[in-house]
């Protein structure tokens, strides 16, 4: 376990410039951009070269470690996460309303509320996540819903054609519409999603996997962290598994390209709440309870 003191009160500036001034607040900022801790290198820690020789970080570990790799077939955190993925949601048909724009955020709203359901079904059926207290399972769904939501769309659009963005089988958008309805901003996130995975050459499988590993890479605190790092140690070592299974090639660095789309993700997380929170301010557009109870931390 890796620990850093702030030597002042855990609010210095980092910046390109500034970087070194303090590694605790360095480390915590990256955390915040969605890397994980097991990415730290730890022979680049004070001492950590000498200490540390015997406990590299996973991606630097010999694999596969001395155990046979189970095939696609046999991989239990696969085979599971297989079966739970949600299938992609209709927009239900609605009163014609005069504003077209308010009409597309009013069907958004709605298939985001009905999303949400989804996710929440999903994760409860992924092996290890209701382990969790129900208290540690409803903050890991609160921090991360934004990023999986964000994925699945993204993975959805695979492949990009046309610039056109994918929310629902009969709900496309392309640029100028969503600039029209003010979704520009989540378009763009979901772009550059997109383009992370396409770069990657994500296979469904491995979409699977990164789905599962965002809602285990929260930061937020939980009454029982020892029990989040098993969870998503189990995900890590089942998706290592998959890849070397598909890429005996280049496993290493292809588990690292896949890991790279995290910070991808964060940022989007903050661009799809303050949207909707915008959205839920303004009046106009119906959410739904649940949707707005996800929203609730971010709106304190």
């Amino acid at each position: 376990n890796i620990e850093y003191t702030c030597p002042a009160s855990n609010d210095c500036e980092i910046n390109k410039r500034r970087r070194k001034a303090c590694q605790a607040c360095r480390f915590q900022k990256c955390l915040r951009k969605g890397m994980l801790k097991e990415g730290v290198r730890l022979d680049r820690v004070r001492g950590g070269r000498q200490k540390y020789r015997r406990n590299p970080d996973l991606l630097s570990q010999q694999w596969p470690p001395n155990k046979s790799i189970p095939s696609l077939e046999e991989n239990k955190m696969l085979e599971a996460l297989l079966l739970c993925e949600p299938e992609m949601l209709t927009v239900r048909s609605e009163t014609p309303q005069s504003d077209p724009t308010l009409q597309t955020i009013n069907s958004l709203s709605d298939l985001y509320d009905r999303e949400l359901v989804c996710i929440i079904g999903w994760a409860k059926q992924i092996p290890g996540f209701t382990d969790l207290s129900l208290n540690d399972q409803m903050r890991l769904l609160q921090s991360t819903w934004a990023e999986i939501l964000t994925l699945t769309i993204a993975y959805r659009s695979l492949p990009h054609c046309a610039g056109k963005i994918r929310f629902a089988s009969d709900l496309v958008l392309d640029e100028r519409q969503a600039r029209e309805c003010g979704f520009s901003e989540i378009y763009q996130q979901c772009t550059q999603v997109i383009d992370r995975l396409e770069h990657v050459a994500v296979s469904k499988e491995e979409y699977y996997f990164l789905k599962a590993l965002v809602l285990a890479n929260s930061d937020v605190k939980l009454d029982e962290f020892s029990s989040l790092k098993k969870f998503r140690n189990s995900i890590l070592s089942s998706l290592g598994d998959c890849i070397y299974v598909l890429r005996p090639n280049n496993y290493l660095l292809h588990m690292q390209d896949i890991l790279l789309c995290l910070p991808v993700l964060r940022q989007a997380d903050q661009v799809v709440r303050r949207f909707w929170s915008t959205v839920h301010k303004d009046g106009k557009v119906l959410m739904n309870k649940l949707f707005v109870e996800m929203l609730e931390a971010y709106l304190r």
